[in-house]
């Protein structure tokens, strides 16, 4: 690995190894920076969302960024529901290329819509507000309950014309033409807060969830995953102590090593709390319960919900307040990267993470 490009809620910071020295460098100081992406066919073209000045575009893997989207001028005047990319809350690429050759931008926002770029962030078109969903209207987000927005978009990792988006909190919508209609698998047991999707290569109707349903329902919505490409869930519960799940990993080279990242309460996952925060991990192996990991990582208390990657090899990375932490192969053992870790980062939330071999 050569760098890592990391959110925070208050910058991003761009981690850099040259020889056996980890260098790192700031952007977007005091802004929100909570969802990247990079473009599959070029690593080093990067995107970055932030939710308070619209999404932003590197092609030099982060040393550099323009402003990109949709953005309103000084002056102009918009209806007050008018979808825009000024609250950016997801952002992927696709495999798939668009006309200039760089894969195709999909991204999502608050209130609850989603935008396709077609020449690598040029330009931008809407593909739906979702408002044609016969639910939309009980759509809501706790902490302000008059909006909603794209929690998550994957784009399906056996056919790339599928996507899938969740909405926080309104459940999944799918689509099998690229983003042109949508529907919503919506049968009686499917989660109403998925925090992050993901689909399987090796298993083309696997879908995997983690969840904050049981703070919607009852404990034992914590993580679920469906075998007929969401039209039923099976809640997977065992072994977890801690009722919020918010990040999660699957290796890509074995779809029964996932690891997702938990905490006792959202209050506890996201706010600092003068170091009263806490979060933990689990891994769960086919048929297993889940097991929690502890050894290398820093202790529960103190820790703000981490993200979790994994890579093309196997291995599986975590960021959180308190560093960047790899698993080498998903074993259970996790080992701490020598990055400088500044002292305002700790009180950081951690939004999102970019690997870059």
């Amino acid at each position: 690995m050569k760098k890592v490009v990391l959110a925070f809620d208050r910058e991003l910071v761009i981690a850099e190894k040259k020889e056996s020295r980890w260098n790192i460098h700031s952007h977007f100081k005091g802004a929100n920076p909570i969802t990247l992406a990079n473009d599959p066919h070029n690593p080093e073209r990067l995107y970055c969302g932030t939710f308070d000045r619209g999404l932003w575009r590197s092609i030099d893997g982060g040393s550099s960024w323009e402003a990109i989207g949709t953005l309103y001028s000084f002056g102009d005047v918009y209806p007050s529901d008018a979808s825009s990319m000024s609250s950016i809350t997801a952002v992927t690429v696709s495999p798939l290329k668009g006309e200039d050759g760089n894969g195709i931008v999909y991204v999502g926002t608050e209130p609850s819509a989603l935008f396709i770029s077609k020449d690598g962030g040029d330009s931008f078109e809407l593909l739906t507000d979702y408002r044609q969903i016969p639910s939309y209207s009980s759509w809501f987000f706790p902490q302000r309950t008059y909006t909603h927005h794209v929690k998550h978009i994957e784009i399906s990792a056996t056919n790339p014309k599928v996507l899938y988006t969740t909405i926080e909190v309104g459940g999944l919508m799918k689509s099998v033409d690229g983003g042109i209609t949508w529907t919503e698998e919506k049968g009686g047991n499917s989660p109403q807060d998925i925090h992050v999707l993901k689909s399987h290569q090796k298993h083309p109707n696997r879908l995997y969830g983690v969840l904050g349903d049981s703070f919607l329902k009852d404990p034992g919505h914590e993580y679920a995953e469906s075998y007929d490409d969401g039209q039923t869930w099976k809640y997977m519960t065992d072994g977890l102590n801690h009722h919020y799940a918010y990040h999660m990993a699957v290796s890509p080279i074995n779809p029964d090593t996932i690891m997702i990242a938990t905490s006792s309460n959202p209050h506890a996952a996201h706010e600092y709390q003068n170091g009263h925060c806490e979060s933990f991990i689990y891994r769960k192996e086919k048929n297993q319960p889940w097991t929690r990991i502890t050894t290398g990582l820093p202790v529960a208390k103190g820790t703000l919900i981490p993200v979790l990657q994994s890579t093309v090899e196997g291995d599986f990375y975590l960021f959180s307040n308190k560093g960047v932490f790899q698993s080498m192969g998903g074993v259970l053992k996790w080992t701490s990267l020598d990055v400088p870790w500044e002292q305002r980062f700790v009180t950081q939330h951690p939004y999102d993470m970019i690997i870059i071999e």
